[in-house]
């Protein structure tokens, strides 16, 4: 208990801002957000406009989040966390990354599914940005690649169905990435 307090100390606010388990702050939304403030609380100073000023935010989420911070008790919460030596405070994982123009990925949008033999998701998300790529957390219109690895799933059908996926496996994923290195 007493170490995952401490590492709780230390975390990243995206992190937090995922656990508060928010409908519609999935990981994505919460580093997008991350990105953007200095401390957790500076949201309860913002108008939905604000958070659609974010690109990738939509409406649904903006509301959720917003509402979140409009109620005095998860602000109170949130408060009581950060005297307990909870960090709010942005961290040098959560400020915005800059965008490799030059990748062999830029301006692709990228999603992972099932699992990786050769590396973790998180490695292939972080190879996959610093190649250009924005991440993105679901199969949509807007989704350019979709590597898969062993037992991909629904997200593979959906891909498929949108037919307009490049859909890859995770050997063509590192190769495309490596011709550029």
């Amino acid at each position: 208990m007493k170490a995952a307090v401490e590492k709780a100390r230390q975390n990243p606010i995206h992190r937090l801002l995922h656990s508060l388990s928010v409908h519609h702050l999935g990981q994505r939304t919460s580093k997008l957000l991350a990105a953007e403030i200095n401390h957790v609380l500076d949201l309860k100073d913002w108008d939905l406009e604000k958070y659609q000023t974010i690109k990738d935010i939509g409406p649904v989420a903006a509301k959720n989040v917003s509402n979140f911070f409009l109620n005095p008790s998860n602000v109170e919460l949130l408060e009581t966390m950060e005297r307990l030596g909870v960090n709010l405070r942005q961290t040098e994982e959560d400020k915005k990354t800059d965008v490799n123009t030059d990748g062999p990925l830029y301006g692709k949008s990228i999603l992972f599914t099932g699992t990786l033999s050769q590396m973790t998701r998180e490695e292939a998300e972080k190879k996959a940005a610093a190649a250009g790529a924005s991440l993105m957390s679901g199969v949509s219109k807007h989704l350019s690649i979709l590597v898969v690895g062993e037992k991909a799933g629904s997200k593979l059908k959906k891909a498929q169905a949108l037919e307009t996926v490049e859909i890859w496996t995770e050997a063509e994923f590192l190769e495309r990435i490596m011709e550029s290195a």
